[in-house]
């Protein structure tokens, strides 16, 4: 299956272009179509970090309202803030996919016979990603200046001339540090969704595994079946954090690489390794997702008494 998932990453396909000269448009659709895949699997994870985050904060307002009963005003106040939080995930969104428009249009620039048209979007696709950038840099996963100093610009190897020679020369240094951008910026998510995890377990290992084992009375043999199963769901690792800790890890290696390759020093090990870091990264990502919300469990009391106030209205 790792086979199947061979030069995915979209970056990959101008570091196959550059180093092998391939020109045949079949190897360029196939590059450009398996490439996509990445930017989907990272635009699904993103995707699945706001799902993370409104589990915790949902998690944080029933909490809240178990000990004070929550106000309109209140939850409109943390709703406020979920959606300031989703907001700046859809701009990371939103960097990662110009990301990929425009290594996409650096790739035609790298044909004989490039169009003025590409030269035209690429100039306006990396005026969006620093709009983009710009409007990131207020935002918590924006990464410290100290992340972005000393990037420097591409030793470009004297092999690579005409159009993209022309544009590497001219914005070297813008899209190495918006790839550092976005590389931290999903570093910085994922450390933020370690704690929005631990705040859904606790609050979630306390209502369904703590209450239920300290109430009076003890379990039935189904409930216990039932209680262990509902723990091992709650403590098991979500592997959501680590996945968009291996999609920043990704992101680095490949900007050594793509380095590497425009000065003409890449290696075949040094490809081939990163590929296959590239592949163990996609198939994480297509692992089957754990289930991320225990069942309710029918013993708590308080279901019980939900179910005794529907029975008699």
């Amino acid at each position: 299956m790792l086979n199947n998932f061979r030069k995915t990453f979209v970056l990959v396909a101008v570091v196959a272009t550059l180093s092998t000269g391939c020109r045949s448009s079949k190897e360029y659709t196939k590059l450009t179509e398996t490439g996509n895949k990445y930017t989907d699997a990272v635009d699904t994870l993103l995707e699945e970090a706001k799902e993370l985050h409104i589990e915790a904060s949902s998690e944080t307002m029933l909490a809240d309202d178990r000990i004070f009963n929550q106000t309109v005003e209140q939850y409109q106040e943390n709703a406020a803030k979920d959606r300031e939080i989703i907001q700046v995930i859809n701009e990371i969104k939103n960097h990662n996919r110009l990301l990929k428009d425009y290594f996409d249009k650096l790739k035609e620039l790298a044909t004989n016979n490039a169009p003025q048209r590409a030269k035209d979007e690429i100039t306006e696709i990396a005026t969006n990603l620093k709009t983009v950038s710009e409007n990131l840099k207020t935002t918590s996963f924006f990464p410290e200046e100290s992340a972005l100093q000393g990037i420097g610009n591409l030793v470009i190897n004297s092999q690579i001339k005409g159009a993209l020679r022309e544009e590497l020369e001219k914005r070297d240094e813008l899209i190495l540090t918006e790839l550092t951008i976005q590389q931290e910026m999903l570093k910085k998510l994922s450390e933020f969704m370690k704690v929005r995890n631990e705040i859904k377990r606790n609050a979630q290992e306390l209502h369904f595994v703590i209450r239920p084992l300290i109430k009076e009375g003890y379990m039935q043999y189904q409930e216990e079946r039932n209680w262990i199963q509902r723990r091992i769901k709650i403590l098991k690792s979500d592997n959501r954090v680590e996945k968009l800790e291996l999609a920043s890890n990704a992101l680095k290696e490949f900007k050594g690489v793509f380095k590497d390759t425009v000065a003409g020093k890449i290696t075949v090990a040094r490809l081939n390794n990163t590929l296959e870091d590239i592949d163990n990264f996609l198939a994480i990502l297509n692992e089957t997702e754990q289930t991320e919300n225990p069942p309710a469990n029918p013993e708590n009391p308080a279901n019980q008494a939900n179910q005794a106030n529907t029975q008699n209205k």
